[in-house]
């Protein structure tokens, strides 16, 4: 919960109102929203090349430890961020995480040994799920309480991220083909988390923090699994982010390495691909909300997800309007299961649930760090092709889950 008494400044301390820091509030909402449209850029201008810089310096199947190694640290560090943040405070943690990373990333433009890059990328990929992290406790107020409202709300912010997701793919791959190499995709990222700071600064320097909820990850786990209808969703949930984890860090490495695609052709699918999240989840936000609820949907787009990433492995020719085809059609899987358990998980919990939503934050590096291992064990054995099947069989778990879900409807 906010508090109602703060200070505006570190020079003109008072006492407001609850209805003066209402208004507060509202001014922030655009700040809140930009910082997190632009972080969207800064990931994702460079998430989908991240795994191709790695195989310069070492091989594919190393690229995935790399991945868990960093995904392992993250989840250890989120079942202790509520410590560090009673005692730093969320602005001061958010800006000192935006210039470390920025400083990372900006050097990974110029790193050219093994012994360099390692070190900066683990820090960026550490770093980065904490700073959403961090705006989301900005944010979490700011999406209101009327329940009715979760998926049209949660679509819009998602349908807006999603188009900034679609464009920096093919803005990353832009500047690879103009700059002969990573150089300027990174240089890009690193300035793009200068407006966040300077909205950090301007909006959020007085910012009061509320009273943070450490994570239990055993009582967590007791309390979400003992509902089916959450526990199905958390299911849904981590498959849909170990999927986000192939895609972004197998996909690029298989397109450019075996395929042989180049990074322009590759930038121009991932436009259109990227495109479904941008078409779809504003849509299918407000029919969860008005119509159908959201249990068919998810459902569905994990059979669309199934089908569509094992077409994968089936497709070896570089026909950049066939893998356009595949890729727009998986995204169109995603945003519905995307949308779906978001707004279900949202619709089913409130503020007395601190652990299940705590825990529900850790999935994505969690995911991350079971994702990379099943690949990269599955890397080990079977041919690059195969991994989009292993990864597609994970949706059938995922889809008997549904069952269990009990529609908001």
């Amino acid at each position: 919960m906010w508090c109602l008494a703060v200070q505006c400044s570190h020079y003109m301390p008072r006492v407001i109102s609850q209805f003066e820091y209402g208004r507060m509030l509202k001014h922030r909402y655009v700040p809140i929203y930009v910082a997190s449209l632009l972080l969207m850029f800064h990931t994702f201008v460079v998430a989908y090349i991240n795994s191709t810089f790695l195989e310069q310096f070492i091989n594919t199947k190393s690229v995935g430890v790399i991945y868990i190694i960093t995904s392992a640290l993250t989840t250890l560090i989120f079942l202790f961020i509520s410590r560090v943040l009673h005692k730093v405070g969320n602005f001061k943690l958010t800006l000192w995480l935006l210039i470390i990373n920025g400083l990372a990333v900006f050097s990974l433009a110029h790193a050219n040994t093994l012994e360099a890059a390692i070190p900066l990328m683990a820090l960026h990929l550490i770093i980065v799920p904490l700073i959403v992290f961090n705006l989301d406790v900005f944010m979490e107020e700011h999406i209101g309480n009327d329940e009715g409202l979760t998926g049209t709300r949660r679509g819009l912010l998602l349908s807006l991220m999603s188009a900034i997701g679609a464009i920096s793919p093919f803005i990353s791959s832009e500047l690879i083909a103009y700059g002969g190499d990573f150089s300027y995709a990174y240089i890009a990222s690193s300035l793009s988390l200068l407006p966040i700071i300077a909205l950090l600064l301007f909006y959020f320097k007085d910012f009061q923090d509320p009273k943070y909820t450490d994570l239990k990850p055993l009582e967590a786990i007791r309390d979400f699994w003992k509902v089916p209808d959450i526990r199905a969703v958390f299911i849904v949930h981590f498959v849909l982010q170990i999927f986000f984890m192939a895609m972004v860090v197998f996909t690029p490495l298989y397109l450019i390495t075996t395929i042989g695609l180049s990074w322009a052709q590759f930038g121009v699918i991932m436009l259109f691909g990227q495109a479904a999240y941008v078409l779809c989840e504003y849509p299918i936000g407000v029919i969860a909300d008005k119509y159908i609820g959201e249990k068919e949907m998810m459902a569905l787009g994990l059979l669309i997800m199934a089908v569509s990433t094992a077409w994968i492995s089936f497709v070896n020719t570089p026909n950049v309007l066939l893998w356009i085809i595949i890729m727009f059609v998986t995204r169109v899987g995603a945003s519905f299961v995307e949308v779906t358990t978001e707004v279900h998980f949202f619709k089913r919990t409130n503020s007395t649930d601190a652990q299940i939503i705590s825990f529900f934050r850790v999935t994505r590096p969690l995911a991350y760090l079971v994702g990379a291992v099943i690949s990269s064990l599955a890397l080990l054995y079977l041919p690059f092709n195969l991994l989009f099947i292993v990864i597609a069989f994970l949706m059938i778990p995922a889809m008997f889950a549904t069952l269990n879900i009990v529609d908001s409807k």
